[in-house]
């Protein structure tokens, strides 16, 4: 079948990330891909979704090799109902220069999936949980207490409501950037931080979960249910560097081999429903302890590392779901 990849930018996919793999994987099975990023989309006159695609003709070849074609490979205009799938890669928060543009990738992946393309992530689900509020419409018991405001009174009253520690950071962020914790609403650092958060939008505020400094859970889930294959989970856990609680592998954390655990599986049995509603079939889940603290919904990653620490190929499952569920054969 063809699939089309949409990115941020074309040429600056990197063989460690999960999209790489699912390229490849797609490639290894005999699928026609082609890539395009944000800044080549249009709308022609006649109103049909078009795309600067650069379609790969690599068939072998590691992702290091694959990802070279890529940005070698000139970009040829197509028109994107050609496609079979569209599979949705980008990130919006970490392009924020060009947020009009994924506003209007969003508008195109919605018309191509209304013109009969199957589109993943769906892009009605992207744009509901294009921020972390999304969080927010899941059930209490899933994730700890949380305050989405941009009022500074209103904040400073919750955290001392709640006679601990605080983690606070912009509704919508990505990779650890400007994530705090404090330790109280007495915390000398308290009004400056919530001046940095403030001037990119909104401050979530959630209560500081404990073992929050030994990391958290990477969980992918897929369809609903957590992605696993041969009684392995694509799940990993990442550990702050020393001196930093963030566990964010971009912000210097490492990864280990992973556990599930009841409580994990509680959850994601409680959303998985919803995810599946709202379009979102392949999600990124961040657990500290047993509770859910963010959602991942736009390019999530952790299969590299899932897949090095299992010995599973759960990209070339992805893929192969997608062909199989779409009801298509490579060609």
């Amino acid at each position: 079948m063809q699939i089309t990849v949409l990115v941020n930018n074309a040429q600056d996919i990197q063989p460690t990330q999960t999209t790489a793999m699912l390229i490849g994987a797609a490639v290894a099975q005999g699928h026609r891909v082609g890539i395009v990023d944000v800044g080549g989309l249009a709308c022609r006159a006649d109103g049909q979704p078009w795309g600067q695609v650069r379609r790969l003709t690599h068939q072998t070849g590691n992702l290091a090799d694959l990802m070279r074609a890529i940005v070698e490979t000139p970009p040829v205009a197509m028109p994107l109902l050609d496609t079979d799938l569209l599979l949705m890669r980008t990130n919006p928060a970490r392009d924020c220069d060009r947020t009009p543009a994924h506003h209007f990738a969003l508008a195109i992946a919605r018309r191509c999936q209304d013109s009969g393309v199957a589109v993943v992530n769906q892009p009605n689900g992207l744009m509901r949980a294009a921020t972390k509020l999304y969080l927010l419409e899941l059930p209490e018991f899933t994730r700890p207490k949380t305050l989405v405001s941009q009022n500074r009174l209103e904040i400073l009253e919750f955290i001392h409501n709640l006679r601990g520690p605080a983690v606070l950071k912009p509704l919508q962020g990505t990779r650890g950037s400007d994530v705090f914790v404090v330790s109280s609403a007495e915390d000398n650092n308290l009004n400056q931080i919530i001046d940095v958060i403030l001037r990119q939008g909104l401050v979530m505020v959630q209560r500081c979960i404990p073992g929050a400094a030994a990391g958290d859970t990477r969980v992918v889930v897929f369809n609903g249910k957590i992605l696993q294959l041969h009684g392995h989970a694509a799940a990993i856990r990442r550990v702050p560097a020393p001196g930093d609680f963030r566990s964010n592998l971009h912000a210097g954390g490492h990864a280990q081999p992973a556990m599930i655990t009841d409580a994990m599986n509680n959850v994601v049995t409680a959303i998985g429903p919803k995810l599946v509603q709202d379009g979102l079939a392949l999600v990124g889940l961040d657990f500290i302890g047993d509770q859910l603290i963010e959602i991942n919904v736009f390019s999530t990653g952790g299969l590299r590392h899932a897949e090095q620490f299992t010995g599973q190929s759960f990209s070339d499952y992805i893929i192969q779901s997608f062909a199989d569920r779409f009801l298509l054969v490579p060609v």
